[in-house]
């Protein structure tokens, strides 16, 4: 009764695969570093294969496959699928229905990888486990001829991707055993559980600065190792957005090669969530946290006129930004004279000047308030 019950929870070929690659990451490279120490070339080879397969699932399953946040040509949508299947996390159109039904029923019971049902589940039990979910969603995938071959060639890629190449690698410098490890096995684990930890540590731990009632949460560590993709709270408001990371000082790396690629033509029409929407989000959440912290103690009539306030306020001068913003996009395609378009500038700075203000002002007071819990 036991096996059977065992056998009908969980995907045995899945759960199988993963344990052995874990276990051969865990107790058998270590032992293979130890008898045989390590040459310059492994860890390279490490490092090339989890930066390719790391930007493959970030830029190409993520990003473009999944949100179409920017567009390219056919010969970088099959580089980007190359790249993506080194990951070996399943076809382009399973993980992209997934993805999208996670975004459109995040934290309920339609949730793949919901928080909701626990850490461990949310980073690698959903995808051990049997499931009914059907490939939905994705019509606007299915056409493209990459995806269509990789729906076929699926697995005799992975096997040639990520096992039989740096096995090649490695007898190329002699160490065949070292380049399948390095290259192939341990690097995917590595590529794996980061990749997880979006879905696990990034619905955890973390900021909520542009929406609090989500589980999803901005991690800049967690940025660090997945190439941009851990300011997952930002994500979560405005997934549509090429960037993860959008301050000039954010760990992306996934915005900065899409951004090259657009400077070097392989990509346009880059899509970007208005600042102005930003500041709104930021805002309404600042006002939710004072919201939450009205329940726990008390605020001041005049505390809570100032912040009602400064709000107005706030959300006047973005409706006339948004204002002045659609004037001058009407007519920028006519003859702007330079004063125009500088006036247009100044108007735009003045607006984010103020709006900031106001912002870093709630902020203040939230922080003040918070002091006397």
């Amino acid at each position: 009764m036991f096996k059977n019950s065992y056998v009908n929870k969980y995907d045995l070929p899945i759960l199988s695969s993963l344990l052995i690659l874990n276990i051969i990451t865990i107790l058998c490279f270590p032992l293979y570093i130890y008898y045989n120490g390590i040459v310059w070339q492994e860890p390279v080879l490490f490092v090339i294969g989890w930066i390719i397969a790391g930007l493959g699932i970030t830029i190409g399953y993520h990003r473009y496959f999944s949100h179409k946040a920017f567009k390219t040509y056919p010969f970088i949508e099959w580089i980007l699928m190359f790249f993506g299947t080194m990951g070996l996390q399943n076809r382009i159109i399973n993980w992209c229905s997934d993805h999208r039904r996670h975004h459109r029923k995040l934290d309920t019971d339609q949730d793949p990888y919901s928080i909701k049902e626990g850490f461990i589940h949310a980073h690698i039990g959903w995808i051990v486990k049997k499931d009914d979910r059907p490939i939905s969603g994705i019509s606007d995938l299915t056409t493209k001829s990459c995806v269509k071959f990789q729906n076929i060639f699926y697995w005799p890629m992975v096997g040639l991707f990520c096992f039989i190449i740096p096995l090649i690698i490695g007898f190329l410098f002699d160490r065949p055993i070292g380049g399948l490890l390095w290259g192939g096995i341990v690097r995917v684990v590595f590529v794996h559980h980061f990749t997880f930890f979006i879905n696990s540590l990034c619905h955890f731990k973390g900021k909520r600065s542009y929406d609090l009632y989500t589980s999803a949460r901005d991690s800049w560590l967690t940025a660090f190792f997945t190439f941009g993709e851990g300011y997952h709270n930002y994500h979560h408001k405005f997934q549509f957005d090429y960037r993860n990371g959008i301050k000039w000082y954010s760990f992306d790396p996934s915005k900065w090669v899409i951004k090259i690629l657009s400077l070097l033509k392989l990509a346009y029409k880059l899509r970007k969530a208005p600042i102005q929407s930003i500041l709104h989000a930021q805002i309404e959440t600042v006002n939710n946290k004072i919201s939450n912290l009205s329940k726990k103690i008390n605020i001041s009539t005049s505390h809570q006129k100032k912040i009602i306030r400064i709000t107005k306020n706030a959300y006047k001068k973005i409706d006339a930004w948004r204002v002045v913003e659609k004037k001058y996009n009407s007519i920028k395609n006519s003859k702007l004279t330079k004063r125009q378009t500088l006036l247009y500038n100044k108007k735009k700075k003045d607006f984010e000047i103020e709006i900031k203000n106001a912002l870093s002002s709630l902020m203040l007071i939230f922080l003040n308030l918070k002091k006397t819990l």
